[in-house]
């Protein structure tokens, strides 16, 4: 599959994510921080410690509050060292529509504390430039919205130490699902955020070769539904597991 979108497209993803960024509001920030750590769910004990225990952590899009999936590590203090790169500017979490909820201040003050852990690095996936410099590289809710999937997996190779793992999470629909978001809801949603910020959509499948085409191996999939979902069902974010050898 052609996985890689104009700039024009790209632009458009990218207005649309700054959109849904400037209006966020109490309820989205409790969805994604309710979200994150029902993700790594899917991950037994042993697994979570291979990927962040004494590991040096690059996140591909942590979005820009600056909260990665890795902050919802229960034994995130294990973890020697976390980068995050995010194509959008910084946002305090102060300055959105949550912070206008007085009752909402512990909830902005934690999720304040989580953007501060780790290095923020302001630049596209697609753009990454470290030489095997990391144990770790975690991406998680973002292929769907960049302007090449393969691009930003051949980064993360690239910046993954011998050795080294990836963690994947994105939003898989099913293949009824896939069908009716590309032949029906991009042309009845044209213009919306939920099509706007989603240039791309994902069977399993295509994950896992995208993995493999730039380069991993050993790869496993956790959290996967049963069939009949996977075939017409609802929509489903999976756990993607790779190695760099």
């Amino acid at each position: 599959m052609n996985d890689t979108v104009t700039s024009e497209r790209w632009r458009r993803a990218q207005a649309s994510e700054q959109q849904y960024w400037d209006g966020l509001d109490v309820a989205e920030l409790l969805r994604i921080c309710a979200e994150k750590p029902a993700f790594l769910k899917h991950l037994d004990a042993a697994t979570l410690a291979a990927l962040f225990d004494d590991r040096e952590v690059l996140e591909i899009g942590c979005g820009p509050l600056g909260v990665g999936l890795a902050s919802f590590y229960p034994g995130k203090a294990a973890i020697r060292r976390f980068v995050k790169v995010e194509p959008l500017p910084r946002i305090a979490v102060s300055a959105t529509g949550a912070a206008r909820e007085p009752w909402a201040a512990p909830l902005v003050d934690w999720v304040a504390g989580l953007a501060d852990e780790g290095e923020y690095v302001q630049m596209p996936g697609e753009a990454l430039d470290f030489e095997a410099r990391f144990d770790t590289v975690v991406t998680y809710n973002v292929l769907d919205h960049v302007q090449a999937p393969g691009g930003i997996l051949a980064g993360a190779y690239r910046a993954l130490r011998p050795g080294g793992r990836i963690l994947v999470g994105v939003d898989c629909l099913s293949v009824v699902g896939r069908l009716r978001f590309e032949h029906l809801t991009r042309r009845c949603l044209a213009g919306t955020i939920l099509v706007e910020a989603h240039p791309h959509t994902f069977l399993p499948d295509h994950v896992l070769a995208m993995m493999a085409t730039a380069g991993f191996a050993g790869l496993s999939c956790r959290g996967l539904p049963g069939r009949l979902r996977r075939v017409a069902g609802s929509g489903f974010r999976p756990a993607f597991l790779g190695e760099k050898r």
